[in-house]
């Protein structure tokens, strides 16, 4: 019999990968392929940061949402997005709410205060996965100063660098460097001594914003992973 995630951590899942999209919005700024200077590079990614975000405000959109815990996929969450007056990012949830479920699934087999820790340990990776996908100027100063140049095999440039934001994680950037956009973003790091590795796949509006097309986010220490799809921008 499949095991579903129980509905106390199928609600926890979703708030870190909910949170997850919402901070993937706003591009993380544009990379120069040649001779980078730190701080000038660093003021154009709060510069482009500020101007996607203004432009997101503009759109309302559709999130997927679709999580697998222990190699047991759980039904998809979709959502719309939209923007309300005092700024503030609102979603409603599209299709069916998650199930009840038994004391025959995962909650049958763990105990009450092993399911609290567990939801603890998904809002300390929610926090963690945060700050990756909204680094500050001082981060993207220190990445560009460290940052590596180089031509990756789809013809995009490559730009990476160790310690982004705590010791042992890497972040590569892989920037088009006819646009000096990024389309890809990576970053690998750990929470708890557990590898944490994120992927990001970016579209772009026509006329309108750069955003987070598709999120990967896995921890495979703890079969967790989820992956987030946005789409249908609407302009309002």
């Amino acid at each position: 019999m499949l095991v579903s995630i129980p509905r106390a951590l199928n609600g926890s899942i979703r708030v870190v990968t909910t949170s997850l999209a919402a901070m993937l919005l706003c591009t993380p700024g544009q990379a120069r392929a040649q001779g980078p200077n730190a701080g000038a590079m660093a003021d154009k990614y709060a510069q482009n940061a500020r101007a996607n975000a203004a432009l997101m405000r503009q759109y309302s959109w559709q999130m997927r949402v679709a999580v697998t815990y222990k190699d047991k996929p759980e039904s998809p969450a979709l959502y719309q997005m939209n923007w309300a007056p005092d700024g503030t990012l609102q979603k409603t949830l599209l299709s069916a709410p998650p199930k009840k479920e038994s004391g025959r699934g995962i909650r049958g087999r763990i105990k009450k205060g092993k399911i609290e820790d567990f939801e603890k340990w998904l809002g300390e990776l929610a926090d963690l996965v945060k700050r990756y996908m909204a680094p500050t100027p001082g981060n993207m100063m220190d990445f560009y100063s460290k940052a590596t140049f180089t031509a990756a095999p789809d013809g995009l440039v490559q730009v990476s660098a160790p310690a982004f934001l705590q010791a042992g994680d890497r972040a590569t950037f892989f920037v088009d460097p006819n646009t000096n956009k990024p389309q890809r973003y990576t970053f690998t790091t750990a929470l708890e001594g557990d590898p944490v590795t994120g992927t990001v796949t970016y579209g772009h509006v026509a006329g309108g914003p750069q955003y987070a097309e598709q999120v990967t986010v896995a921890v495979p220490a703890k079969e967790v992973s989820a992956v987030v799809n946005n789409f249908n921008f609407i302009k309002q």
